[in-house]
């Protein structure tokens, strides 16, 4: 079964509403939910307020899926984020989206770490096969930028067992 979490620190110098839109454009049908970050009163403009963040299943990959096409980054996002990102157990990967491109509906990588804070996105999977799955659904192979194959979301999570 995969697992998203979805997460991005609110700085006190940002619209948390905005924050809201950036999330909303990539993964759909998400229900953020608010975690306050215990401080010991040492708040500052450089110390996130508070985060958004929320978690599901492979289905709220597919707006994300639909616009790394849209953007024709499927080759950077495998080779920045996913294989970069990807745990040594190959069960889980961790990967970085700018909040900024993200509130325009728009996937990008960020180059370094950002001062605002970025998506965080996080996806475990049971096994490496279907880590593998997902990698094939979310970030398939190409040529000359274009997938060779689509599978289906189905694909990932289907029972491969006897």
């Amino acid at each position: 079964m995969i697992r998203v979490k979805v997460s991005a620190a609110v700085y006190p110098t940002e619209d948390p509403e905005k924050v809201i839109k950036a999330i909303s454009s990539l993964f759909n049908d998400i229900k953020l939910r608010k975690e306050v970050i215990n401080t010991t009163g040492s708040e500052t403009e450089a110390s996130p307020s508070f985060f958004f963040s929320a978690e599901g299943g492979i289905e709220i990959l597919q707006t994300l899926h639909g616009l790394i096409r849209r953007e024709e980054i499927i080759d950077s996002v495998r080779n920045k984020a996913f294989i970069e990102g990807l745990s040594s157990d190959r069960l889980s990967v961790r990967f970085l989206l700018n909040k900024q491109a993200a509130f325009v509906g728009v996937p990008s990588i960020p180059a370094q770490e950002e001062p605002l804070g970025s998506i965080e996105i996080i996806i475990r999977a049971d096994s490496q096969e279907e880590m593998e799955r997902l990698f094939e659904w979310l970030l398939p192979p190409t040529e000359e930028g274009k997938p060779v194959v689509e599978v289906e979301m189905d694909y990932v999570q289907r029972d491969w067992g006897a």
